[in-house]
């Protein structure tokens, strides 16, 4: 596993700096909605004369221990009634939860506790000390949302737990699902925006709507719609009414719509569209924050905007809206947050919707892809290496396969030797290719002008670590490795750098990629003008460029390389973590492909005549005890020639008989692995005995709360013990 340039990011704060000022009130609202304070805050200016005093806090500002039992002294002590909407149940504030319920037993006041989004949860609300059919109407109101429901919200807390004013009015229903008022003028792809209903009642708006203005500028057509969640929608006649007719989604909620009591997941919303969707991503907290954390998100923002949405198969874009607190309210006496957009965030955004509708809607005869081939070391000898798969004739197959959908394509390689001898007929990343000939180029000048454009953080960092671009140039161009076949590019990635300075190690996350790797790239993007990438097979280095972690700016260099373009990445099924990296920072589709045939390691040599001495050992005990002492010395004369003391962990001297089980358990594991028999072709099926090894090897283990293929064998023949250990 490799390191990106990102460290922990934690937030520590001091206990002075974590007190909230606020004075005590008899209401006090604790949510962990901005939109919710915000929704407060409209409405405290129309309740009627006389109407109690009301506190609200985000509980984001109530996560230190400290500033939790400074708040509960200074102002919920002083107050009769408590309202928690409390997110995700109670342990995802389990120590402010725990304050509370012991402040309320003691103090008397009314603790209603919702949950914070629109479900009921009566396992949660049972903690309230009101009836629960109080604490039901009270998330009725919370549920409708807008100013007028949370004013009544306000005033059947005020009756039921303060005696005072009129009973409230029931709860005013609001549409669950709708459009922001938007008018597009133009004709271009429907782009549906997709946001929590809560903004819209809050008028927190600001960042779907720089967002609707950016895809309009691209000539396409947004159509913003608002829904309490997917989860609740999903089924809902409404939303697909709303987005009818759209062909591309950025969705800014979190979560998964994914349901994992299920065997498969029931993802059938996204099919039923059946077009791609992009994850966008609303921080929750400020540019500020995130411009100096490397890691760019925080843990909750991970967990909830990225982790959970890729169960879903969303395409992660960028962050484009982040938290910005206003004046405090002077009646709720905490500040009013609201999230603003970020132009260059909207812009890469956009610009990344509008790359994927050109692509879908070109016809295939029209489409331009490069197919990127890694080459580490920078050797003619490691072209097209990927981990686990035939890279070469992975890549003549995918050129197959797109010539058979109607891609345009001159003569194919025959086999992926016929593509390495076409690869290498000109320029690689060899040393010794230098005099081949160049297929394709980018000049200095145009890299020049490009280079100008990018932050000064990048051009500094560049130039301090490579020098100025002419200085890697050769004769004013910056040569591009790989070959043309018609409207196909495929590409030999350029080495990292690491080859020009033997002192740096291979894995530094923070090397500034050369100036000719940007120029490669560059050249793909704006000379060859691809619609598309695909980076084929584990693994490129596009993805380990420094930069954030995620939610990247536009002076990470991932983002410097490749910009704003649909990105695939065929990658080995089993191993997902170092595919994340390429989702997270390149917006890569993920198509996974299966592992090289496997098959049993079994024993050779030595090992295999250890397992028959065993087997005679074993024998005669029972037949022939006189042979037993000859076995032994045979046996003990195999494990010190093969060293095998060492591997079994056995101290000196140790008798032979206590060993043995040990010693035939080792064997059976080493007999028993998993082993790689030749390597995977896309596209392309294990046939015969290797198939038949892959699937008993994949069947053989339990996985997934299925049992393996011998549990179930011994289960269906009532057998007690487990046949795994006996064997």
């Amino acid at each position: 596993m490799h390191r990106i340039s990102g460290q922990r990011g934690d937030w520590q704060a001091t206990p002075d700096e974590a007190l909230l000022s606020q004075s005590p009130a008899p209401i006090v609202v604790l949510t962990a909605a901005d939109t919710e304070i915000q929704t407060l805050a409209q409405g405290m200016a129309h309740r009627p004369a006389g109407a109690p005093p009301v506190r609200a806090a985000h509980l984001l500002n109530l996560q230190h221990p400290y500033t939790i039992d400074t708040y509960a002294d200074q102002v919920l002590r002083h107050a009769q009634a408590i309202v928690l909407r409390l997110l995700g149940g109670v342990g995802y504030w389990p120590y402010g939860f725990q304050v509370l319920k012991d402040l309320v037993a003691e103090t008397g006041a009314d603790w209603w506790v919702l949950p914070g989004d629109g479900r009921p949860d009566v396992t949660l609300s049972s903690h309230s000390t009101v009836p629960l059919d109080r604490v039901d109407r009270l998330h009725q109101y919370f549920r409708a949302g807008g100013v007028v429901n949370l004013e009544q919200a306000l005033a059947l807390v005020a009756h039921h737990s303060l005696g005072v004013g009129e009973p409230p009015l029931p709860p005013q229903p609001l549409p669950p699902i709708g459009r922001l008022p938007w008018v597009s003028r133009s004709r271009g792809a429907k782009v549906g925006v997709v946001f929590y209903r809560a903004h819209a009642l809050a008028g927190n708006t600001a960042a779907i709507e720089a967002l609707c203005t950016a895809l309009a500028d691209r000539d396409l057509a947004p159509v913003p719609v608002f829904l309490p969640s997917f989860q609740e929608a999903a089924e809902s006649p409404q939303l697909f009414e709303a987005l009818a007719g759209v062909e591309l989604l950025l969705v800014t909620t979190g979560f998964s719509l994914a349901r994992w009591q299920d065997e498969t997941p029931q993802l059938d919303l996204w099919q039923r569209f059946n077009i791609p969707v992009l994850q966008v991503v609303l921080a929750g907290d400020s540019q500020a924050a995130w411009a100096a954390r490397t890691q760019g998100l925080t843990p909750r923002d991970m967990a909830m905007q990225v982790v959970l949405p890729e169960v879903d198969g969303r395409i992660l874009s960028r962050a484009i809206g982040f938290k910005s607190s206003q004046a405090s309210d002077p009646h709720l006496e905490t500040p009013v947050v609201t999230t603003q957009p970020l132009a260059d965030r909207v812009n890469f955004v956009a610009e990344l919707a509008a790359r994927w509708i050109d692509l879908r809607r070109t016809p295939p005869a029209g489409r331009r892809v490069a197919l990127i081939l890694a080459n580490y070391p920078s050797r003619d000898g490691r072209l097209a290496n990927g981990v686990g798969l035939d890279t070469p004739a992975s890549c003549v197959a995918l050129l197959q396969a797109l010539r058979d959908a109607g891609y345009t394509l001159d003569t194919l390689p025959q086999d992926g030797n016929d593509l390495i001898a076409l690869l290498t007929a000109g320029r690689t990343y060899d040393a010794e290719s230098h005099g081949r000939p160049v297929f394709q180029s980018l000049d200095l000048a145009t890299y020049c002008t490009w280079f100008a454009t990018l932050p000064a953080a990048v051009q500094s960092g560049l130039r301090q670590r490579w020098g100025d671009p002419a200085d890697q140039a050769e004769a004013g161009v910056f040569p591009v490795a790989g070959r043309r076949f018609g409207n196909i590019f495929v590409g030999l990635q350029p080495p990292r750098g690491y080859d020009l300075d033997p002192s740096l190690n291979y894995h530094a996350p923070d090397l500034e990629p050369p100036h000719a790797y940007l120029a490669f790239y560059l050249w793909v993007r704006q000379v060859f003008q691809a619609q598309a990438i695909a980076h084929v097979g584990k693994h490129g280095n596009l993805e380990w460029l420094p930069g954030k972690s995620v939610a990247l700016s536009e002076a990470c260099y991932p983002e410097v390389a490749l910009g704003p373009l649909p990105h695939f990445y065929p990658f080995i099924v089993n191993d997902p973590g170092e595919g994340t990296q390429a989702k997270r920072r390149t917006q890569a589709v993920i198509i996974d492909h299966l592992t090289p045939p496997l098959t049993r390691a079994e024993l050779h040599g030595s090992l295999l005549e250890l397992e028959a001495l065993l087997q005679e050992y074993t024998q005669a005990e029972d037949l022939d005890p006189p042979r037993l002492p000859r076995l032994q010395a045979k046996i003990e004369a195999l494990i010190q020639r093969e060293h095998l003391e060492e591997d079994l962990g056995w101290p000196a001297g140790r008798p032979l008989a206590e060993g043995l089980p040990e010693l035939d358990a080792y064997l059976c594991d080493l007999q028993e692995a998993q082993i790689r028999n030749g390597l995977h072709i896309l596209g392309a099926c294990p046939t015969g005995e290797k198939l038949r090894d892959l699937v008993l090897a994949l069947a053989r283990h339990p996985s997934g709360g299925r049992p393996g293929l011998i549990q179930a064998i011994a289960q269906d023949l009532s057998l007690t013990d487990d046949c795994l250990s006996s064997s």
